[in-house]
């Protein structure tokens, strides 16, 4: 099977309720089954149609637990009110429960692994593609484990322009560099070689969620964000110093100024060089700049530059190809039009309206 000459990404607008995203992954899945079915027939249409696009689909989900294959009915009535109780906010006076949601739904789920948490400030990242395909850096196509690798080297080089550290462990997932704090959960499924679900990456998730569960059941291992990771690290404290002298620049570079390190180009975005007169290019992002682009959207870009690469070699950046979800024509017009009409937050249900008005935070 030759390599697909394109990698869609799909990024869905606002934050999605899950289910809805589910939906679409599914149908872009059934497209790769149904093709598969035909050519593997006895006989096998002539001439045959394209396989589908093998497509990114990346998201920021309304507040949701989800179970692994080996979780499905394994909760009980007891921990499944508690996941759906209402979470109290952070800062009262924000809270609009139509527009910041505070419950979460629990929805079951085929990927591996067990119990995790999605839900808003989080990019959830589900591959959809075909393991055998031939692509540049796989002539034979990928293993499950190579596939794996791929999902976590994509993560670890995506947090690198960020200038975070993230690390492999014995356990799934990726890790911050002491390896006691997931980042980023990973669970995928397969059929007929066929990929879906990936990979959740905490952006600047509010991390209380978590505190409900044990999860993705590794007991006394904990989660971080990128958000929280770049506050212990001082990331997006200050930016680069203006006219001075050599000697605030040299502070600067060192990370005694303002917190914000620069070392052989690792944190900045995007890559740039060093002019003649040492000035930086525009291009150079500084820590607060830094936090400015520390949005799943834009975050959700660049990982699927990193799984390109990992596909198709250097240069396989520019086989994406950025498709609005409205423009997805292998889609059925009743999916797309929830996805493109749904509002923002999921609309809470009467009753829990009136539970939220008797509660005091």
């Amino acid at each position: 099977m030759s390599a697909p000459a394109i990698l869609r990404h799909v990024h869905l607008p606002n934050i999605t309720p899950f289910a809805l995203a589910q939906s679409l992954q599914a149908r872009l899945v059934s497209q790769f089954l149904a093709h598969k079915a035909l050519i593997s027939s006895p006989t096998p249409p002539y001439p045959l149609s394209p396989a589908p696009t093998p497509t990114v689909l990346t998201f920021v989900p309304t507040p949701v637990y989800t179970t692994g294959r080996r979780e499905h009915d394994s909760l009980t009535k007891s921990q499944i009110s508690l996941l759906k109780s209402p979470l109290s906010p952070l800062r009262p006076t924000s809270y609009n429960p139509r527009r910041q949601p505070e419950w979460a739904d629990v929805e079951q789920t085929l990927r591996g692994g067990q119990t995790t948490f999605h839900g808003p400030g989080q990019l959830v990242i589900y591959p959809i593609l075909d393991l055998k395909s031939q692509f540049p850096e796989w002539k034979k196509g990928l293993s499950v484990r190579c596939y794996v690798n791929l999902l976590e080297q994509a993560t670890i080089n995506t947090l690198d322009i960020w200038g975070l550290k993230g690390i492999r462990t014995e356990n799934p997932g990726v890790w911050e560099e002491e390896g006691e704090r997931k980042i980023a959960a990973l669970g995928v499924h397969l059929r007929r070689n066929i990929t879906s679900y990936g990979v959740g990456l905490n952006v600047n998730t509010d991390l209380r969620w978590f505190e409900r569960i044990v999860a993705c059941g590794l007991v006394g291992k904990g989660v971080t964000s990128i958000l929280e990771l770049g506050n212990e690290k001082r990331l997006w404290k200050g930016g680069r110093p203006g006219k001075g002298s050599s000697a605030q620049w040299e502070k600067w570079m060192k990370g005694e100024e303002s917190g914000y390190k620069v070392k052989d180009k690792d944190q900045m975005l995007p890559e740039v060089d060093v002019g003649e007169d040492g000035r930086w290019s525009t291009k150079t992002k500084t820590g607060t700049q830094l936090r400015a682009r520390m949005k799943p959207s834009i975050i959700g870009k660049a990982w699927v530059k990193e799984f390109a690469k990992g596909l198709y070699g250097e240069g396989g950046e520019e086989k994406v190809v950025k498709v609005d979800v409205k423009d997805m024509e292998d889609v059925d017009d009743e999916i797309l039009g929830q996805l493109v009409r749904h509002g923002p937050r999921r609309v809470i249900p009467e009753e829990e309206e009136e539970l939220l008005r008797s509660l005091e935070w």
